[in-house]
């Protein structure tokens, strides 16, 4: 008799255990025990395992029904999935202050949190996104309604409360103090559930709104906890000029997170497209991820991320969707987003040349859908220090996977299926066109989650497509007015007139800069 929690499925398993490498297991049988892939074998082996782990059946998938490792997504800020798809008409440092901190303030509101958090795991649920890095918002009690919700519903996450004591909206900006407390206090709270998907993360939002103060003392609570952190770096012209005027003594961002001890093998920083390779080279040795948001970069950043050209130097890479700058809250969108960046790169080496011929530099660059399925997967484990735990489908680690289905015809599915195709190009198909509607059940440590519109430890068992009166009730609660206070234009300071901006960086230039930078780490 099997063991309670044991189960087998068989059929065809997809994974990318190596770069740039699509990996099929055809016809394998896979035993989940307690969570964990315990046992991998060839299809023809059924009878003998079965009777090894005393199962009374295999559960065999349909032609066209694939597994996969579920999503990692290193780069999410939960609150933001509220305006998730508007806001796209203004640089980041405006976006912030018209979009952004009204809408996570909003979150205060503990009803209004109780009732869009489910919403926002369930989607990334039915997306695939089996783990997700959560920025939540400034204020502590959203972000345990923010924990408590993914425990429920069964994701695995990183999960961060966001401080802030400097350059923000007077409504939502903390003390020094407060924030290190709260921050602690989050900690405590989320390790206390005891939760083995659940991890603590301690989230200095960036440097332009965090104090070196703030910095050093979420760094000392990171180290006494072993927590991950997590924050932006070198994502845009505005945010590392801003940080240039405000700490001139260092050459970087990177130069400065590292006086602040930030910079771990548990830190991953978000988007890095301005790093140079002396800031990369110096990440990769201390162990810290970048996560790619190329979505994201394409409406608020200004510049490319070189995937290959960041790997190459040792750097760990992840992808992250970037909820709410990234319009999308579907990973398969950051993979294919993740193709197409690097693809303008080689596009602008092309115009650069001021030629008509593609030369292999200008390719080295360029990844596929197997890369871009690589990243959203076992380089998320690495980025998260996950690897040993997901990514791949290997025994000894959980079993956090996805059953694709590709048999959707007509128009009830996003793709259509011809004779003569194999299993490879449909699961091509997939990967390139595919949607929520190919994910039919997705699994976290062994246990289904969700089944086609269920989420299976809901209690409420509501489904992800809410009715049109639930959307009025859940969205209901109000997000402030923009803040009239002073704000520090970070994006457009060089030409703007902003007398309060020109206050607060004028006085940070004026202190004596040293003959030098802080550039060697």
């Amino acid at each position: 008799m099997a063991a309670a929690g044991t189960h087998a499925f068989r059929g065809t398993f997809y994974h990318t255990p190596t770069y740039g490498e699509l990996e099929a297991l055809r016809d394998v049988l896979v035993v989940i025990q307690d969570g964990k892939i315990a046992h991998v074998a060839s299809g023809g082996e059924e009878e003998a395992v079965q009777r090894e782990y005393g199962l009374s059946e295999v559960r065999r998938l349909q032609d066209g029904q694939y597994f996969v490792p579920g999503f990692i997504d290193t780069h999410v800020h939960a609150p933001q999935y509220k305006f998730t798809g508007t806001g796209t008409d203004v640089p980041l440092m405006e976006w912030l202050r018209k979009y952004t901190f009204p809408a996570e303030c909003s979150f205060q509101d503990l009803e209004a949190a109780r009732h869009r958090y489910p919403l926002l795991v369930k989607r990334f649920l039915a997306n695939g996104t089996t783990t997700a890095m959560y920025y939540g918002s400034l204020h502590l009690q959203p972000n345990l309604v923010l924990v408590d919700s993914i425990e429920r519903l069964g994701q695995r996450a990183v999960v961060g409360k966001v401080n802030m004591d400097r350059h923000s909206p007077d409504d939502y900006i903390e003390d020094t103090a407060d924030g290190l407390r709260d921050a602690e206090e989050f900690v405590t709270y989320t390790l206390g559930k005891k939760c083995s998907r659940i991890q603590p993360c301690i989230t200095p939002r960036f440097i332009p709104t965090c104090t070196p103060e703030l910095m050093k003392g979420l760094a000392e609570i990171a180290q006494k906890y072993g927590c991950h952190i997590q924050s932006h770096i070198s994502e845009c012209c505005g945010e590392v000029n801003c940080v240039r005027e405000m700490h001139p003594e260092y050459a970087s961002d990177a130069a400065v997170f590292e006086e602040m001890g930030l910079l771990t093998n548990r830190t991953v920083m978000a988007h890095g497209t301005l790093l140079s390779d002396d800031d990369i080279r110096h990440l990769a040795r201390r162990g810290t991820a970048v996560s790619h948001c190329p979505l994201s970069n394409f409406f608020l950043g200004d510049a490319f991320f070189k995937v290959n050209h960041a790997l190459s130097l040792g750097l760990k890479v992840g992808l992250g969707t970037d909820v709410a700058g990234g319009i999308s809250p579907s990973m398969l969108s950051a993979q294919r987003m993740a193709v197409v960046n690097s693809r303008c790169i080689r596009a602008h080496k092309l115009a650069v040349s001021g030629g008509t011929t593609v030369t292999p530099e200008m390719e080295k660059d360029v990844i596929t859908f197997k890369e871009a399925l690589w990243l959203a997967t076992v380089g998320g484990a690495q980025a998260l220090d996950l690897a040993d735990v997901v990514g791949t489908f290997e025994v000894g680690k959980d079993f956090d996977a996805l059953l694709v289905d590709t048999n959707l015809s007509g128009t009830s599915g996003p793709f259509d299926v011809f004779e003569g195709e194999d299993d490879d190009q449909r699961f091509e198909k997939f990967i390139n066109l595919g949607d929520d509607r190919n994910l039919i059940e997705v699994y976290v440590q062994g246990v289904c989650v969700k089944r086609g519109d269920e989420f299976l430890l809901d209690g409420s068992n509501v489904s992800v497509k809410a009715t049109e009166d639930d959307s009025d009730r859940i969205m209901s609660a109000p997000t402030p007015v923009e803040p009239e206070a002073a704000y520090l234009d970070l994006a457009h300071r060089a030409d703007s007139s902003d007398e309060a901006a020109s206050v607060d960086v004028g006085a940070a230039a004026e202190q004596s800069e040293p003959p030098t930078k802080r550039s060697r780490f």
